[in-house]
């Protein structure tokens, strides 16, 4: 289980005591997460989640419940954090900054189909559209500049043909981007996986966990989901169907444009890049501590994906 920071009985009942949710009536640790503690937590007048960020300081966590704000005032069914009886959103717990909220309707995926792809083309693009006017601008802390310090440590960890692979990508994107400096960005979510979703039955109830977000390429946002929604996580091949819902969905509420299309297969490739290399320095950081790593994700999930995008990426408009 996930939980990184351990909440007492009454750590809870004293966390709860400071908001305007009646009582405690139970608590639990919610397995699956890999960077941050969450509990759900019911009391007398419903069900919420509490949230520890064991990642960051809490000076660096309004930037995030702001981009949630943000787009809860533009309509999204999106967490927003809940104000407690001292007018505040974010508190601190154990020496975790700490937030709750709600608790929506609908459950995880238990994988995606053409349905479920084309709900989410639609909602990504809606999304990309509006984090357009989000006034700040917050470089991804898992960025270019991660992926080239981390790449750099981690390397003779690998295998050679890793190696090769993994800074070979990185040294081909930077040679496109420098060439093209003025790709479109906007506010993203940065970590769309499915089970970053819950769903009513064919409905999108609510996008959650923004604690990825930062100012990036659309493409790029496009491209994470892509690869986590329309992949054989088997073979890292894409399912042609899927990916054609996908993108056409999202294509017909934003236009991209002609730079945007030549820079697809590229972040096909370091939006794969970029989670198998987080991937790994999890898997290398646990590996002599057993019970964290048993719940890390397995690198080579977006290793096979890395490697199948290298040898086909499809163009954004292949399918359609």
């Amino acid at each position: 289980m996930a939980v990184y920071t351990s909440l007492s009985d009454s750590d809870m009942r004293a966390l709860v005591a400071d908001y305007y949710l009646g009582e405690l009536v139970s608590f639990q640790g919610i397995s699956g997460g890999v960077e941050n503690t969450n509990y759900f937590l019911t009391t007398t007048t419903g069900k919420y989640v509490v949230t520890l960020f064991e990642e960051f300081d809490l000076d660096e966590v309004p930037y995030f419940l702001d981009v949630v704000a943000h787009l809860k005032h533009k309509g999204f069914n999106v967490p927003a954090a809940l104000i407690d009886i001292h007018g505040e959103r974010l508190r601190e717990v154990n020496g975790r900054p700490t937030i709750i909220v709600d608790c929506f309707p609908g459950g995880e995926l238990k994988g995606t189909d053409e349905t479920s792809c084309r709900l989410m083309g639609e909602a990504l693009a809606k999304l990309h559209i509006a984090g357009e006017d989000f006034p700040v601008h917050r470089d991804s802390h898992r960025g270019v500049a991660w992926w080239h310090k981390t790449s750099q440590a981690i390397a003779d960890q690998l295998e050679p043909e890793q190696a090769e692979l993994l800074l070979s990508q990185i040294a081909e994107f930077d040679a496109f981007i420098t060439e093209h400096p003025d790709l479109p960005k906007t506010t993203i979510h940065g970590d769309l996986f499915y089970n970053n979703t819950l769903f009513e039955g064919n409905k999108l109830s609510a996008i959650i966990d923004f604690y990825n977000a930062c100012h990036s390429w659309v493409m790029y946002d496009l491209a994470i989901v892509v690869n986590d929604w329309c992949s054989d996580m088997a073979t890292g091949e894409l399912n042609s169907a899927k990916y054609k819902a996908l993108i056409k969905a999202y294509l017909h509420e934003r236009e991209a444009s002609p730079e945007e299309i030549l820079a697809w297969p590229h972040m096909l490739k370091i939006a794969a890049l970029r989670f198998w290399l987080s991937r790994l320095e999890a898997w290398h950081g646990a590996k002599h501590d057993p019970e964290r790593l048993a719940q890390q994700h397995d690198p080579l999930e977006f290793q096979r994906i890395l490697e199948s995008r290298v040898q086909y990426s499809p163009s954004l408009v292949e399918f359609l």
